[in-house]
């Protein structure tokens, strides 16, 4: 099997169904919690065994009612040291370099990492493309913005984002020995993930450590306000009760101690863990930053054309009622189905459409898509609420499959190819293969079953009543 020669030390893989894959690569170490991680350096001459996932970061609940299911594999290990990665590639060791893919994953920052639903595989083992995913640390761990808290905690926030901007380093560093190109790598993520990419665009340390990127179902809206950190990490504290007498404890609280504070916290609200804007890694709201920045790169757009779909399985099915409420209020009833559509503009396509035009704003090529299609492969096609319905994160199995495989339908092969089309095109060439977005012809490729290969170019879905409140 190939070992290769790394910042980390030498690493030794095996075959994934013939594709040389190396596991668990650390690439940061953390030298202790909520201070910034180190790159991982060789601890000894010896090969790393990389034939096994590596820890995920510690995992906490998303909502306060206990969740039904894992993304995660039944094995995987949860603990602070987390930083590491995942490479396929089929030919290490040719002398041509290929366009590399890094994936960010979903999961609000509180849940994820190395997922049973995402298999990179297909993009070594059918597309030749390097592929890389990774761990970084999740909730409290990495998102608790404390700074000003106490002067221990003057280095802690954005660690998240700093994880992040550390694997792009270990890439840009190593990833030629494994076949790929350090001078044309695309950045892709879905859900939390995609935001995690869209929020990179704008952040100037990330200049020059990826070429092109793809959003899926997300923006670069989710950025704290110095205000909205400080209320989060007040809340927390607060929650804490009589488990720490102050924020300088919270380092040597234990883990599951932690897991409590952060679901009693639940129990007072939302929590969002996100990058702050701090004026110096995040020197202003991604969106913005995005805008105004002389760099561009190529960058995809996508959305599901009914991604608040997904509410329908969150909160017992209520949740749909109780956003739409938050949101436009009670004076109206539409249908369940029109909240659904208006929620879907409102918390997924406008965004994409903000996002879109500070991109064309900054003068880079920018394109939008809409995936409108229910894998039968989807891990959400067991809901009977969804199934069939292109809600949010129901691309993730095309996104993923085995074009010429076995699961699933003729049809979710059809589509997976044209979604994975798009993306290999965006990697190799700087393109997904149909003309660029613009505010002057905002039109979307629509992806689904028995659609034109090239030419359905329409709109964003958004509704009719969204649309006249422009």
């Amino acid at each position: 099997m190939f070992v290769i020669e790394t910042t980390s030390g030498r690493v030794r893989g095996f075959f994934d169904r013939g594709v040389p894959n190396w596991r668990g690569i650390p690439y940061g170490s953390i030298p202790a919690r909520f201070q910034p991680a180190r790159p991982a350096t060789a601890a000894s001459a010896e090969p790393i065994d990389t034939t096994r996932w590596g820890p995920v970061s510690w995992q906490v609940p998303m909502e306060v009612t206990p969740q039904r299911w894992s993304p995660l594999y039944p094995e995987a290990v949860q603990h602070e040291e987390c930083l590491n990665l995942n490479i396929w590639s089929a030919r290490p060791d040719r002398a041509e370099r290929q366009p590399v893919l890094v994936w960010f994953h979903p999961g609000r920052h509180m849940v994820g990492g190395t997922m049973r639903t995402v298999d990179p595989w297909a993009y070594a083992g059918r597309h030749d493309l390097v592929v890389v995913t990774a761990n970084y640390r999740l909730g409290p761990w990495g998102w608790l913005p404390l700074a000003g808290l106490d002067p221990k905690f003057d280095m802690s926030t954005n660690l998240g984002v700093r994880d992040q901007l550390l694997l792009l380093e270990w890439v840009r560093d190593n990833i030629a020995g494994f076949g790929g190109d350090p001078g044309n790598v695309t950045l892709f993520g879905l859900s939390t993930g995609a935001s995690d990419v869209a929020t990179l665009l704008g952040i100037p340390a990330a200049a020059g450590l990826f070429h092109q990127a793809a959003v899926y179902s997300g923006h670069a809206e989710l950025a704290h306000r110095p205000d909205d950190a400080a209320e989060l990490s007040g809340r927390f504290l607060t929650a804490a009760g009589d488990l720490v007498q102050g924020p300088g404890d919270l380092p040597d609280a234990t883990n599951v101690a932690l897991r409590y504070i952060h679901s009693q916290t639940l129990r007072t609200g939302p929590v969002r863990y996100q990058a702050v804007i701090d004026g110096d890694l995040v020197p202003a709201a991604p969106l913005r930053a995005i805008a105004d920045r002389t760099a561009t790169v190529p960058v995809l757009v996508s959305v599901t054309s009914e991604e608040a779909g997904i509410l329908e399985i969150v909160q017992g099915g209520t949740a749909v009622d109780t956003t739409y409420a938050a949101r436009f209020g009670t004076g109206d009833e539409p249908t369940r189905r029109e909240k659904v559509a208006r929620l879907s503009a409102e918390l997924y396509v406008r965004p994409a459409e903000r996002l879109l035009n500070a991109l064309h704003t900054a003068g880079g090529p920018c394109w939008a898509q809409v995936f409108d299609y229910h894998p039968s492969t989807s891990h959400l096609a067991g809901y009977p609420s969804i199934a069939r319905r292109a809600v949010h994160a129901a691309d993730t199995s095309a996104l993923f499959c085995d074009t010429a495989g076995p699961d699933g339908t003729d049809a979710d092969r059809v589509v997976g190819a044209r979604e994975q089309r798009a993306l290999v095109g965006l990697a190799r060439r700087g393109d997904p293969g149909w003309p660029a977005y613009s505010p002057d012809r905002p039109v979307a490729r629509w992806i689904g079953s028995g659609r034109s290969e090239a030419t359905d170019l329409r709109p964003l879905p958004l509704p009719t009543t969204v649309q006249e409140s422009r």
